[in-house]
């Protein structure tokens, strides 16, 4: 069957039909094929066509994400520190107990320390050694030598001791980077003393070990939660790959630990066969206990007295106190009497440390001054020259004091102190002060 030939008018309806419709699909509108809305369309079309062109609006940047960012550096294997096997713990700690040593002071007290640089350095905290003295150094298998100091950094409270002879044990290596979060081991001798004294201890607390993680850090500081108590002073701070990040250095509340950084005992290394160590000045002998004194009267009170101490020889000591006197026996007629004594001295001594280590015990000689200061009355017995003649009581005050030189002796046993004065009344020797100190240091 032959097709007829579409007329021309058609042809063009046709188009302009297909044009609509692709308007209407550009503006997202459903089309409707009806004849009022083709008839619009084709009316709206043949207007635009003969209408002229609207100016071109500026076209609008590309919007982008506000704030974007670069994506974060990724950290190396270095800054974030070594991957941690399962049973890491027990294999940092078998691998390194070998290194770790315990730090004991001639005056008996104790720390840690660890291998490090070479097998004829240790490393430790300040002010476990910061007596000027050499120190005893203990291995876990019970091998023991001496050691001194022969390097400080004191901003950063590091210490580097050089052994009497080489070691077998292999020195500690450092890692200058962890990141927070990373896990952490601590060991060191915590509470190590109680162990002598205690048979349930025994084996227990020295060269033992906590685990905890990086919380935080800067440069003057690791902080962890690993435990770190008194005798843990001094020890490695290591990753799980065994490495040194830092060195156990001080507590907060019983909960937060503190350790200084390696990078600072690396650079410490840097200042070995420098000047030696021979101690620094320090506040030490805090004291608080009972005085007598004894001249005119004897006086019973208390006193408070404490030490700065350097190289651990030299003590410059101050104590101020009150004592009290009552009547006392006497065969004056005295009905009542009460007078308070202000003292205060000052004095310098040299320290000689008996028993080290064994039974550590310090005695001192010196000399400074003794001030005095009373204040009180006194009531007596007395006979008026009044015809007739009567018995009566006079109160008087009682004023009296002054500065004396003072000769002492200080003997100082664990906790306890004891000392001996003499001060010497220039003016009236019989009236010279014989004075007793008994107290509890801290």
């Amino acid at each position: 069957m032959t097709r007829r030939p579409v007329p021309e008018h058609r042809t063009a309806r046709r188009r302009r039909k297909d044009s609509v419709r692709k308007r209407c699909a550009a503006l997202g509108r459903p089309v409707r094929a009806s004849a009022a809305t083709l008839l619009f369309a084709h009316a709206a079309l043949a207007q635009s066509q003969d209408a002229p062109a609207p100016p071109a609006l500026p076209r609008a940047a590309p919007q982008t994400a506000p704030h974007a960012h670069p994506a974060a550096r990724a950290l190396s294997d270095d800054e974030r520190g070594p991957p941690c096997e399962p049973a890491f713990i027990e294999h940092v700690y078998k691998a390194t107990k070998p290194s770790v040593v315990r730090i004991t002071r001639p005056d008996g007290a104790l720390g840690t320390g660890f291998v490090f640089h070479d097998t004829s350095h240790v490393a430790t905290a300040l002010h476990v050694v910061d007596l000027g003295r050499d120190v005893r150094v203990e291995f876990p298998g019970g091998k023991t030598m001496e050691a001194e100091v022969v390097a400080i950094d004191e901003a950063h409270d590091l210490a580097l001791l050089e052994l009497s002879e080489p070691t077998d044990a292999t020195p500690l290596q450092p890692r200058f980077n962890v990141s927070v979060g990373s896990p952490i081991l601590a060991i060191g001798n915590p509470y190590g003393d109680l162990a002598r004294f205690s048979n349930e201890l025994e084996g227990l607390l020295n060269f033992s070990v906590s685990q905890g993680i990086v919380s935080a850090k800067s440069d003057a500081y690791i902080q962890t939660d690993a435990v770190l108590s008194p005798g843990n002073s001094g020890g490695p701070m290591l990753t799980c790959d065994g490495k040194v990040v830092g060195v156990a250095d001080r507590l907060l509340e019983s909960r937060i630990g503190f350790g200084v950084p390696v990078q600072h005992l690396d650079k410490l290394v840097g200042m070995l066969g420098g000047p030696k160590y021979h101690g620094r000045w320090t506040g030490r002998d805090g004291a608080l206990g009972l005085a007598w004194h004894h001249d005119v009267s004897a006086y019973l009170g208390f006193y408070l007295g404490g030490s700065i101490v350097g190289y651990d020889r030299i003590a410059i000591t101050a104590r101020i106190g009150m004592t009290f006197a009552g009547k006392g026996d006497t065969t004056a007629p005295i009905v009542e009497r009460s007078v308070r004594r202000l003292f205060g001295e000052l004095t310098l001594g040299y320290r000689v440390l008996l028993l080290p280590y064994a039974f550590p015990t310090y005695f001192t000689i010196g000399g400074g001054i003794l001030a005095t200061f009373d204040r009180g009355e006194e009531t007596r017995l007395a006979i008026t020259t009044d015809a007739p003649p009567r018995l009566t009581a006079l109160t008087t005050n009682v004023r009296g004091g002054g500065i004396a030189p003072i000769a002492q002796v200080v003997l100082n046993l664990a906790s306890l102190e004891g000392s001996y004065g003499f001060a010497l009344d220039v003016i009236h020797p019989e009236l010279s002060t014989h004075r007793v100190l008994v107290g509890l240091s801290f």
